[in-house]
């Protein structure tokens, strides 16, 4: 199984069973207007293989790393091993590609910068964390070069967009569904994503929920469970659970369980497959 080769805070690689559970059946184009590490439509790739994708972000540079693990894959995992043989002082390769200024380097350049201050930032807070000492020896490995490569196998075919979300939730198409892992509520203050945060601070969740309410297709929301949220979604079905979190979240320095949501525009048979509800609890 091909997994993502990016570290994403907020990334659902944990959470990819049970938001599968979740899912309709008989979609014919998957769309994912903030695709972060990219992890679901990664799985969607490998189980529906004839299933239209495309996937979308606001932040610029995640976008650059997608186009180029699309359109240069060899080049960029070339230029990363290259930096891994060569550089030894990860703190100067930090200081390096956080004070460069990314509108005079070209895509490639940007992609790589990425994928190398991904792996070796704290909790790859790329444009937001700081320089990690251990993520440099641990995160920045063979092996993550290697998941890198891996993406040839998944990228070929794949639509890739830098739109604002509603733009790819309001595109007519036939047998659309929609997953959304928005910037979540209670990290409203965590500039986590983008320059200084900026893509996590003005994040609108009033409007946001409105634009879910007219969206013309099948969508599932994966969100922190808040009262705030479930009472912005009166119109949508949601499922309460779990998650065990896999990284130092919103810079604590311990995994903590999280309470989640899922929202759905469609109502799901928790029949089987549900032990890992909590409680079994559904709110609708």
């Amino acid at each position: 199984m091909i997994r993502s080769p990016l570290r994403y805070p907020g990334g659902k690689s944990k959470a990819l069973q049970q938001i599968q559970r979740h899912m309709p059946s008989g979609f014919e184009e998957f769309r994912e207007p903030f695709v972060g590490g990219g992890s679901l439509f990664i799985s969607v790739r490998q189980r529906y293989p004839g299933v239209r994708v495309w996937i979308n972000d606001l932040n610029h540079e995640l976008f650059s790393f997608w186009v180029c693990a699309r359109d240069h894959l060899d080049e960029l995992v070339s230029r990363v091993l290259a930096i891994k043989e060569t550089r030894a002082d990860g703190r100067e390769l930090f200081q390096e590609l956080t004070t460069v200024d990314v509108n005079g380097l070209t895509q490639l350049e940007r992609a790589v910068r990425f994928f190398v201050l991904n792996r070796i930032s704290f909790s790859g807070t790329v444009e937001a964390g700081g320089y990690s000492e251990r993520a440099f020896h641990a995160r920045f490995t063979y092996s993550s070069i290697e998941r890198l490569r891996a993406l040839e196998y998944v990228m070929d075919g794949v639509r890739i967009t830098d739109l604002d979300y509603r733009e790819v939730i309001h595109q007519p198409g036939e047998g659309v569904f929609v997953f959304l892992d928005p910037p979540y509520y209670s990290a409203t203050d965590s500039r986590l994503y983008g320059r200084n945060g900026v893509l996590h601070t003005v994040f609108d969740h009033g409007v946001f929920a409105d634009e879910m309410r007219k969206c013309p297709h099948q969508w599932l929301i994966t969100y922190d469970d808040s009262e705030t949220i479930r009472t912005n979604f009166p119109f949508a079905h949601q499922y309460a659970w779990t998650l065990q979190y896999g990284m130092n979240n919103y810079k604590r320095s311990y995994a903590e369980k999280g309470n989640e949501l899922i929202i759905t525009s469609y109502p799901v048979d928790n029949s089987s497959g549900s032990s890992s509800m909590s409680c079994g609890r559904a709110y609708n």
